[in-house]
């Protein structure tokens, strides 16, 4: 009887190893794909990041110049959603965390929407609306991309890029803000010249 009760102990004890030794394993290529991920994933963040940066410093002018006809017209193109890998387990970091990174290229292509929007009712010789818009959306864009890779950076160990020259979260949190305060004064503006027209 005790033979057979330590032969059951027995069994018990190497079943409870194995799935132990499952179980750790499953969990140690788990944190290697999440980390895999976040390689990948912050490398395409920090080209979208640079990319956002140099719409922000796009002035319009081509080597000082305004172009032939003395207006204002974008240098930079817009870098247009940023293209994520597809050969990596999304399911092996946080849902939340996933949904922020793969939701970014559809809420990019609305905001390019608008800014080709916005290039039909800028005016010229400077075209401050368009220029506006551009500097708006990507400066939002940039500090949400920013935001992403450092998340990505802390949560899986992975060494960041440093930027010895400039802050890239406060460069575009200043640059959003000034954004935003002109469109405001565009809208505010455009509400009260239609007020004027109706009450005239």
């Amino acid at each position: 009887m005790a033979e057979a009760i330590i032969g059951l102990v027995g069994v018990l004890i190497g079943s409870a190893i194995s799935l132990f030794q499952g179980y750790w394993n499953q969990r140690r290529l788990e944190k290697r794909a999440a980390r895999y991920l976040a390689i990948r994933v912050i490398c395409v963040l920090d080209k979208f990041i640079q990319g956002c940066a140099e719409v922000l410093k796009d002035d319009g002018l081509s080597w000082g110049q305004r172009n032939k006809d003395g207006c204002l017209e974008p240098q930079v193109k817009v870098p247009g959603p940023p293209i994520f890998p597809d050969d990596i387990d999304w399911k092996s970091v946080d849902h939340d965390l996933m949904y922020k990174i793969l939701s970014m290229p559809s809420e990019v292509e609305a905001a390019d929407r608008m800014i080709e929007a916005a290039s039909d009712f800028s005016t010229p010789p400077d075209f401050e609306e368009l220029f506006n818009e551009r500097r708006y959306h990507y400066s939002g864009f940039g500090r949400h991309a920013v935001v992403l890779s450092n998340d990505l950076s802390n949560r899986y160990g992975i060494k960041k890029m440093v930027y010895n020259d400039w802050n890239p979260e406060n460069y575009f949190t200043c640059e959003l803000e000034k954004a935003t305060a002109r469109r405001e004064r565009v809208f505010e503006y455009s509400k009260n010249l239609t007020k004027d027209l109706k009450a005239s």
